[in-house]
């Protein structure tokens, strides 16, 4: 077009005449670069699909993450929180009110069993003590006062028994005599009826048998009379008695007194009860010790800290577990690195209740060679209550992998059957499902038995896709394998 163009301007031109200009049309032809730009398009457009084609294809794979089944021991525990104690813990206080007068023991003292560490001022109690010995020096001369009238009433009771003795003897013989005048007056009589015998002798016969028998009458008066002395002497007998018993029982409560007293000045001589460390000390020297309803405290003796108990709170829901015998670790914040051992040597059933929480207190004997348990420390314990040896075993988090049921369809398994717990094994690239039961568990493994399941087995511990969250949100353990059509997570 512009070869034409030049070439129209290059002939000559004849102008006879002016005449007007006419334009010459110029044609352009389209240009190409359109058709460049649209397969540009066309690309970025079908780079774009197969993205997304591709993402969603990602994202609806499955993926799993498998752990190796492996063999060995499973124990099962119950964790509990407990206090250090020793295992004999003797609080030492005065039973006597006073003034600590000295003290002979402080804190980490070792003492032996009698050995004198505090003492009370005695002045108090001295004094009482001599009271009771002057009272009861007193008691008993009244005591023997009250002997020494029992005996002169005792004698008095003698010698009126003695006369009575005496008066009945005489009453006796008086009788008699009395029996023969009576014999001789009758005799006498017979002959003063027949007129043998004068008038006088008659006479004189009953004289004789009337004073016998007036004789009897006073003896017989006598006797009476000495009844009744005897009766008033046994009287006066068992006042004597009755005083002397009170005397002597005075005396007992002297010397009571006394002896109580004594015991009180003894004890304000403090000693240790035990053989031991002390742990606490609670008073001063100088400080007043009231003993009028409790014994204060003033020492605090561990007997033997080389041996330590733990005392535990273990909940209700798992103290059945727990019985004698049973081995135990725990771990105190002194040491967080160090796990000390024992055993359990008491299940106490009063129960523990804090904020309606029952709870009951599990002794742990424990040993403490090198002092490292101090009292009250707080422990972290934990107690096997079973144990299995050479078990299957795999981690708890292959018995919380359930896939679903469009995860099993996707993978070709069977859906799992409700109420039964299926495992899925990694064999020759693909996955099994093997029915289990679940046994003893520590909180990280579970020993399991199931048919086919051998040691080395590769279990599925959690299935994934892209676009969804894990099974189980336990992390991954060693051993990984794709799954169809995605790749191992």
């Amino acid at each position: 077009m512009a070869s034409i163009a030049n070439r129209v301007l290059a002939e000559p031109v004849t102008r006879p005449q002016p005449v007007p200009a006419r334009p010459i049309p110029i044609v352009r032809r389209p240009p190409r670069r359109w058709i460049k730009w649209a397969a540009i398009g066309g690309v970025v457009v079908a780079v774009a699909v197969g993205v997304e084609l591709w993402s969603m294809h990602v994202a609806n794979a499955i993926g799993y993450t498998t752990v190796v089944v492996e063999r060995g021991t499973v124990q099962a525990s119950v964790t509990a929180t407990g206090t250090v104690n020793a295992v004999v813990d003797v609080q030492v206080g005065s039973q006597v009110s006073g003034n600590i007068k000295a003290l002979y023991a402080d804190f980490n003292t070792k003492v032996t069993k009698g050995q004198l560490v505090a003492e009370i001022d005695p002045a108090m109690i001295q004094a009482q003590v001599d009271q009771s010995t002057a009272a009861l020096a007193s008691v008993h001369s009244a005591a023997l006062t009250a002997a020494a009238q029992l005996q002169k009433a005792q004698s008095d009771l003698a010698g009126t028994m003695a006369s009575e003795k005496g008066v009945e003897s005489v009453l006796a013989r008086d009788q008699a005599n009395t029996l023969n005048a009576r014999n001789q007056f009758q005799r006498q009589d017979t002959l003063f009826t027949r007129g043998l015998i004068s008038q006088t002798d008659h006479d004189a016969a009953k004289a004789a048998a009337d004073a016998s028998d007036a004789q009897v009458t006073a003896d017989q008066s006598q006797i009476i009379a000495a009844k009744q002395t005897i009766q008033s002497a046994q009287a006066q007998v068992s006042v004597a008695r009755a005083q002397l018993g009170s005397a002597q029982a005075q005396e007992v409560q002297s010397r009571a007194s006394l002896a109580q007293n004594q015991i009180n000045l003894e004890h304000t001589r403090i000693t240790a009860p035990v053989d031991g460390t002390v742990i606490a000390r609670r008073m001063d020297v100088g400080q007043t010790v009231a003993a009028s309803f409790a014994a204060p405290t003033i020492f605090e003796i561990a007997q033997d800290l080389t041996k330590m108990q733990l005392d535990t709170n273990v909940s209700e829901s798992d103290v059945g577990n727990v019985t004698l015998g049973q081995e135990a670790t725990f771990t105190v914040d002194a040491y967080p690195a160090t796990t000390f051992r024992g055993k359990v040597t008491a299940v106490r059933k009063a129960p523990i209740t804090q904020q309606n929480v029952v709870s009951y207190d599990v002794v742990i004997a424990a040993a403490n060679p090198d002092l490292k348990l101090f009292p009250g420390m707080t422990a972290n314990a934990r107690i096997r209550t079973a144990k299995l040896d050479h078990t299957l075993k795999v981690p708890n988090a292959v018995l919380r992998s359930h896939p679903t049921a469009a995860m099993l369809t996707q993978l070709g398994l069977p859906p799992a059957q409700a109420g039964k717990q299926d495992v899925y094994v990694k064999r020759n690239g693909t996955l099994l499902p093997i029915p289990l039961t679940a046994g003893l568990t520590d909180g990280k493994y579970t020993a399991v038995t199931a048919d086919g399941l051998q040691e080395g087995d590769q279990v599925v511990v959690r299935f994934t896709t892209a676009a969804s969250t894990p099974t189980t949100s336990t992390p991954s353990a060693p051993g990984a394998g794709g799954g169809r059509g995605g790749r191992g997570l």
